[in-house]
């Protein structure tokens, strides 16, 4: 029998499975159908202009201020942590050996888990902060947050410690998502917009190979960060200048317009955590499933990541071939999301999310296995499937709140679901980092991540109920012997859950009815 949602009987198919959610997702798109002056008063761009700048342009600008500045620049660490070590810092880790000792790649190991966990929860941060005060405040704050921690990381030494360095990386990626998260409203400017927020998801870790010009001779850790810092600097007089104050819906034209703050209000994020819509959406099963799921995926992610360095400094005695692989293959490999990442939009466009799901968990458990083949030739396999996990997780995180729900609810549900990101990336830190059995000791980590991956198999198939739902909206509904319009499927599916509210209602008066009758038989 197919377990069904708890707020229904039945799998909804439209864009929300909560009744009251999608009745007011319907009244605001009808009205955006059929009433142009409506398009207006919300400061839509009804005509053709020179003064307008087409989609593609504007989503390609977009897109290079997302690979410089989003939070995928910490991804990058394998080159990072191998021009830490040939600059020599935590260098007294090894004890009289040679640098590059797996203990002292366990030392800096802090840097990115914890890194990613700051960056997690400001992304969570960053998702209450869209609808306060528009993409363009929260783009601009979060890149002088990532100005700030590059200038830390400039000053750094070792005798600071691996935490400070931890905080000045995590800042990096906070930042950085503060952009990244104000950019996918961009992708309201195509009818179709599973394969942009597909180009979006993958280049966060695109951003991951800009750390591989480390490996240029000669450009230390303070010489690098000190550039990234008037770089972070220059983007953000130019997301000044180009991003809106209010995120686009769909549908929406494109102008640049001078920057206001009258549109900001602070209460926002208390007003949206606690609309109906956004306690039904999150405390359904259909959602704690998904996040659940996104959650372990990256969280293995984050962990394998971790150990890349001292994975491949305990398989190979050759240092040059260490330094290559940490240095150029771990950058270049794993993080070439942004080549896989319009396949899987597309792949949810014509499938659903139930499929992506399955791909995942399945993506996620090879490269675990892949991590215990003994050769460092072996990681190069492995490091595609670390590729796939992202390349899977991260479309399907921006794709799946976008075209579930309503625009509105965009920025609370991108926080819940990082918020659940965050709470299971507490294994990865400081769980299991620094590694608690031992420098070299894998399988138990492992283990730990290997074992409760096979219970996602039941979310992927929890999925399908839904996508088959939507399905049979889309292709096999037809109204009058024609094919029905975008309103028509949109009455339907309301009128579908209000049908689904009545059968409730009418289910719950007989229970309590035939309960009634029972205790005066007695």
């Amino acid at each position: 029998m197919i377990p069904q949602d708890i707020d229904s009987k039945k799998p909804s198919p439209g864009p929300l499975h909560h009744p009251k959610a999608f009745k007011g997702y319907y009244q605001q798109h009808s009205e955006d159908v059929d009433d142009e002056d409506d398009d207006q008063q919300r400061g839509r761009s009804t005509s053709i202009s020179p003064s307008n700048i087409t989609s593609s342009a504007i989503f390609s600008i977009v897109c290079i201020c997302a690979t410089l500045g989003s939070g995928g620049l910490i991804i990058g660490v394998g080159p990072f942590i191998e021009r830490m070590v040939k600059d020599g810092y935590f260098a007294d880790r090894c004890d009289g050996e040679d640098t590059g000792c797996p203990a002292q790649y366990d030392a800096m190991n802090p840097i990115f888990n914890g890194g990613f966990q700051i960056m997690t929860w400001a992304t969570c941060l960053a998702g209450l902060c869209l609808n306060t005060w528009g993409p363009r405040v929260n783009a601009v704050l979060g890149l002088l947050i990532l100005s700030g921690g590059c200038r830390i990381l400039a000053v750094a030494t070792t005798d600071d410690g691996a935490y400070v360095w931890m905080v000045a990386y995590g800042m990096i990626g906070a930042g950085g998502n503060f952009l990244y998260i104000s950019s996918f409203h961009f992708a309201n400017l195509f009818s179709e917009r599973e394969v942009p927020i597909g180009l979006l998801g993958g280049i966060f870790n695109l951003s991951g190979l800009i750390f591989m010009a480390l490996n240029i001779p000669g450009l230390d850790i303070h010489t690098f960060f000190t550039m990234y810092f008037y770089i972070g600097i220059g983007l953000a007089c130019l997301v000044m200048m180009l991003y809106p104050d209010k995120a686009l819906q769909p549908g929406d034209g494109y102008r640049i317009k001078w920057p206001s703050m009258s549109h900001i209000d602070c209460c926002t994020p208390w007003r949206e955590l606690f609309q109906d819509e956004v306690t039904e959406s999150i405390s359904s099963r259909r959602f704690i499933y998904f996040s659940i799921l996104f959650g372990w995926c990256t969280m293995v992610n984050v962990v394998i990541g971790g150990l890349m360095a001292t994975l491949s400094a305990s398989k190979s005695n050759d240092e040059k071939h260490v330094t290559l692989f940490n240095g150029y293959v771990y950058p270049a490999v794993g993080n070439s999301t942004f080549l896989f990442t319009p396949f899987v939009g597309y792949l949810i466009q014509k499938t659903g999310f139930s499929l992506s799901m399955l791909c995942n968990v399945i993506v996620t458990q090879i490269c675990i296995a892949l991590c215990w083949l003994p050769t460092l030739y072996s990681q190069y396999v492995m490091l595609v499937f670390f590729n796939l996990i992202q390349a899977f997780a991260y479309t399907m995180e921006f794709t799946y709140i976008q075209l579930t729900y309503p625009p509105q609810l965009y920025g609370p549900l991108i926080a819940f679901v990082v918020a659940f990101q965050g709470v299971i990336g507490l294994i990865a830190w400081p769980g299991l980092s620094p590694n608690p059995f031992g420098a070299t000791a894998f399988t138990p980590v492992l283990l730990i991540c290997l074992i409760p991956s096979f219970l996602l198999y039941y979310v992927a198939w929890h999925q399908k109920q839904y996508d088959d739902a939507a399905k049979q909206v889309v292709l096999g509904k037809v109204v009058n012997g024609s094919s029905p319009t975008s309103k028509e499927r949109l009455s339907q599916m309301v009128g579908e859950q209000e049908q689904q509210e009545q059968e409730s209602s009418e289910t719950t008066y007989t229970l309590q009815s035939q309960q009634q009758d029972l205790l005066q038989g007695k």
